[in-house]
């Protein structure tokens, strides 16, 4: 067994937890996700929330303006999965071609795969219709809860974090990732919420599954899933220990 591998193997739990939810966040976010759900299915006091800032939005009215408008689409394409979808795809392709390695292309394949189930899974289930319909209407054709752009947020940011810092990239490209990790979700929520397309219990409910479905990746792949396409492929790689240790799935150093 050669040197790079068991350095790999040693690290390789290090690098898993790089951006991985605190099982403190993780169980406060089950149970913000779970009272807000109840909530919404019983109409219970979160509803007045929701309807006190629907109305509070729909008085500034900021979709009527030019300039706020157009300033609060941008802001929410923190969170859409088009505009996201293409960094994360750049940045795969990237780690992939330097690192010679597989992995990350599986990583974003099953995060993608359990996005869509669980989060459809909801909006289809309950059906929520969204502030602009006039009513918080359940099992309709709405698709409001929970808002997929604050999940997104969330969860791909995360794992743009995770790859960066399991693969050593740049210090700069991984403070940068960082720091929209940390912004886009926030960024997404309040305007999906000033645009009026959200009810507030929408985005808390996106937040806090963002939180959760990145804690269930990380889960996936402390398992042997995770070995998968991490081994530089013979032939280019030869000879080159750099990127043999680059590829090692091994977090910040510090």
């Amino acid at each position: 067994m050669t040197a790079e591998v068991v350095a790999e193997r040693s690290t390789g739990s290090a690098a898993r937890q790089a951006w991985c939810p605190p099982l403190v966040a993780v169980v406060a976010s089950a149970l913000l996700g779970l009272w807000v759900t109840l909530d919404v299915v019983l109409a219970g006091p979160w509803l007045r929330a929701d309807i006190a800032v629907a109305d509070r939005v729909d008085a500034l009215d900021l979709r009527g303006s030019t300039i706020p408008n157009a300033v609060l689409w941008l802001l929410s394409q923190t969170g859409g999965r088009a505009t996201i979808l293409v960094v994360i795809g750049l940045l795969t392709v990237y780690i992939m071609r330097e690192r010679r390695v597989w992995q990350p292309l599986l990583r974003v394949v099953v995060a993608f795969a359990l996005l869509t189930v669980v989060v459809y899974a909801m909006k289809i289930g309950l059906g929520r219709t969204a502030p602009g319909y006039g009513s918080s209407v359940l099992y309709d054709n709405g698709r409001s809860y929970p808002s997929g752009h604050s999940v997104n947020a969330v969860m791909w940011w995360g794992v743009a974090v995770w790859l960066a810092r399991s693969y050593q990239l740049p210090q700069w490209l991984v403070r940068l990732f960082t720091v929209v990790a940390v912004a886009a979700p926030v960024l997404a929520s309040v305007s999906m919420l000033a645009l009026n397309y959200h009810w507030l219990t929408d985005v808390l409910a996106g937040l806090a599954l963002g939180l959760l479905l990145l804690r269930v990746l990380h889960l996936v792949f402390s398992t042997r899933l995770g070995d998968w396409g991490n081994a530089p492929r013979q032939g280019r790689a030869r000879g080159r220990s750099r990127d043999r240790v680059l590829a090692a799935r091994s977090g910040p150093r510090g």
